[in-house]
């Protein structure tokens, strides 16, 4: 295994040489995981969309990993926060993600079915509260649009000036509005650091950032109102076993929000 150039939550990354790296999942990643992204690669191979093509899969002692095609560059992320160039970012961001929802696979998993799955194993909601955003999830429209599940600037990478989206964990059909409230949530309500300086600074550019977003995507906040509901309640299962200081902000946010529009 060649050096570690990147690190995440559920996996770390290193470079193999001949422009390849390995994704490779933390020991104790279930195996299904690992064949489900890989088979999510594959499906967006047929696609007419900027991603990583995966070269198959490895085992090294006890993880398991998918060898990808290194992108030389940095993530949008990272260039927003180092330009400060929110508006341009983000409607660039707009386009890419019309692009993919432009796609129908009805082949992939069911977003509200993940939506209710993360639902039922957050220990944050009782029972009474849980029956009640499974009923609003089966309320909502189906869909059968192309959803990445965590569409947002850290997963798209940059590299000469094109732009390759990453993380396929998550690929799911579902309606497109469910997609777009996840990168709501993500772009405006998840964790941010508490050694960058300016926080409130930095939550009114993401405020804006999805402001602009949203404008280019043709989709109201009224519209997503109810899939920002489930959204937030489904994030909480990503929280449960997380004690940073950050999440658990951010977990007493979702707590807060779910009370005050009655759904905790």
């Amino acid at each position: 295994m060649g050096p570690l150039i990147g690190k995440g939550n559920t996996a770390d990354i290193f470079d193999i040489g001949d422009n390849k790296v390995v994704k490779l999942f933390k020991a104790g990643y279930p195996l299904g995981g690992v064949l489900k992204e890989y088979e999510n690669a594959k499906l967006l191979e047929c696609l007419d969309l900027p991603i990583t093509r995966s070269h198959g899969l490895i085992k090294s002692g006890n993880r398991y990993g998918i060898i990808y095609d290194r992108v030389h560059g940095e993530s949008m992320l990272q260039l927003v926060l180092m330009t400060g160039d929110w508006e341009n970012y983000a409607a660039d961001l707009a386009s890419l993600h019309k692009q993919m929802l432009a796609y129908e696979v009805p082949s992939a998993g069911s977003l509200k079915a993940r939506l209710r799955r993360n639902i039922d194993a957050t220990r944050d909601l009782g029972r009474k509260s849980k029956a009640r955003l499974l009923a609003l999830i089966d309320s909502l429209p189906a869909g059968s649009s192309l959803c990445h599940g965590d569409f947002h600037f850290d997963n798209i990478l940059v590299s000469q000036g094109e732009y390759f989206i990453i993380d396929y964990m998550d690929i799911c059909c579902g309606h497109k509005y469910g997609d777009i409230a996840r990168t709501v949530y993500i772009l405006e309500r998840s964790a941010a650091p508490r050694d960058v300086g300016g926080r409130q600074e930095i939550a009114a550019m993401r405020k804006r950032a999805t402001d602009i977003y949203l404008g280019h995507m043709g989709v109201s906040r009224e519209a997503l109102s109810e899939w920002l509901i489930v959204t937030c309640a489904a994030r909480l299962s990503e929280l449960d076993d997380e004690h940073s200081y950050e999440q658990k902000e951010e977990r007493h946010a979702i707590m807060e929000y779910l009370s005050d529009v009655g759904f905790a």
